[in-house]
């Protein structure tokens, strides 16, 4: 499968694909001096390529590059392996070089995560092992007067593994 950003295919795919991911995550003290870690959200994917391109038509082929750069609009980015983004293009660097009759070039693209929410809205989650209403307000992020409210536990430490505590 040849790459792909809008509606520019890459004649030849890149010599390079770097894909990184990454994740926010959260570190929990406990009582007992251990700590929970669960990740929070995912953060937006960063795809970095370089390749070249070659022959009679590489300028033409550097130039369409510059313009779909410099538009900055979003696109799908179908990627040799078929894994797909709705990305923006925001690093490019092109060189030429006439000795060899090739133009190197190198983009940096960023998925765009705007049709995504910033936190999950969960309506409910599961108490972990040792932990209280004091622990789950603060994994979740809610306070413990709602949760109190919310759930018909007598004690924020009424609570045992497994119970299903309501979050909104």
């Amino acid at each position: 499968m040849k790459m792909k950003f809008g509606n520019f295919e890459f004649p030849v795919n890149p010599e390079k694909v770097n894909v990184e991911y990454s994740e926010n995550v959260k570190e929990v003290p406990l009582f007992d001096s251990d700590s929970a870690v669960f990740c929070v959200s995912r953060n937006a994917c960063t795809v970095r390529c370089e390749g070249s391109f070659w022959g009679a038509d590489r300028l033409e082929l550097a130039a369409e590059l510059k313009i779909l750069f410099s538009d900055g609009s979003p696109g799908w980015l179908f990627l040799p392996d078929g894994e797909c983004f709705n990305a923006f293009p925001v690093f490019l660097s092109v060189t030429e070089t006439a000795e060899k009759c090739c133009v190197s070039y190198k983009i940096e693209f960023k998925e765009n995560c705007s049709h995504k929410k910033s936190k999950a809205e969960l309506e409910f989650t599961y108490a972990n092992e040792g932990e209280n209403m004091f622990d789950i307000a603060y994994r979740c992020g809610v306070k413990i007067e709602t949760l109190m409210e919310l759930n018909e536990f007598a004690t924020p430490f009424g609570i045992k593994e497994g119970d299903r505590v309501r979050l909104i």
